[in-house]
């Protein structure tokens, strides 16, 4: 399972890179699917939403100098009418800066541009976010279409994405199954096959792999697109964490 850990800590990286093959990779057919079958398992599982989220990684080519990091900020900055800058810093080797917008549904989206020095120069890479609390948010707000323009506002055409949801099952739900038969349950709806799984006594996480979405994650011999995690925290009254990712799960759990 080492080279499953090893992957969430690429990507979290801001240095990172995680490429994974997608048979089509035009912006205006993206497979926004997976997000709406996902939440479809949250109210399968009878599960209290916590979080989902939508995340578009993308390498977008080389930025020579601060200076010129700083004129693609601003230009951005010029395009983010209602937009918050959260955050700014050129004082180390990586330039980082972010913004932030909450709709007044609590829908939240952030675009973050980091550059990092490779190859004598600084590879700049972009990363989109959309995270919200409710399932009905999805469809109340139109979030595909909204997800589908900022792709191309953020010159995002190729960008890789990651869908993710998390939610808390009751502590008496599937009492008599162990984590691991809950996961396959999860597996089994999505049509998944296992690849690999870690059990401990209050934690199970599978990787699967699903021929229903496109996009795939490869590494050595492996391929994969799902993820999910149970945590359970029975002691302290909890319930069990539920988190269910594609084609990694992108968060801790």
């Amino acid at each position: 399972m080492g080279w499953m850990k090893g992957l969430l800590s690429l990507l979290i990286m801001s240095s990172a890179v995680v490429f994974y093959t997608n048979s089509d990779n035009t912006q205006a057919e993206r497979d926004i699917q997976p997000i709406e079958t996902i939440l479809e398992l949250v109210e399968y599982g009878e599960m209290a939403l916590k979080e989902w989220q939508v995340l578009a990684r993308d390498v977008q080519g080389t930025i020579e100098s601060e200076k010129m990091f700083q004129e693609h900020v601003h230009k951005l900055r010029d395009q983010l009418e209602g937009w918050n800058q959260t955050y700014y810093d050129t004082s180390a080797t990586e330039w980082t800066a972010e913004f932030q917008l909450t709709s007044e549904g609590g829908v939240t989206e952030s675009i973050r541009l980091m550059a990092y020095p490779e190859n004598g120069t600084h590879t700049l890479a972009s990363t989109y976010k959309l995270v919200g609390t409710r399932a009905t948010d999805w469809h109340t707000y139109k979030l595909e279409e909204q997800l589908q323009d900022r792709l191309l506002l953020f010159s995002m055409d190729t960008a890789s994405l990651f869908t993710q949801v998390q939610g808390t099952q009751d502590a008496l739900t599937n009492k008599n199954d162990s984590l691991l038969d809950q996961a396959h349950v999860y597996m089994e709806k999505l049509d998944a096959k296992e690849v690999e799984a870690l059990t401990e006594e209050t934690f199970v996480s599978v990787s699967a792999y699903t021929t229903v979405w496109k996009d795939q994650l490869n590494t050595g011999d492996q391929t994969m697109n799902v993820q999910i995690a149970l945590r359970s925290d029975k002691a302290l009254g909890e319930g069990t964490t539920v988190t269910i990712g594609t084609p990694i799960i992108t968060t801790e759990y």
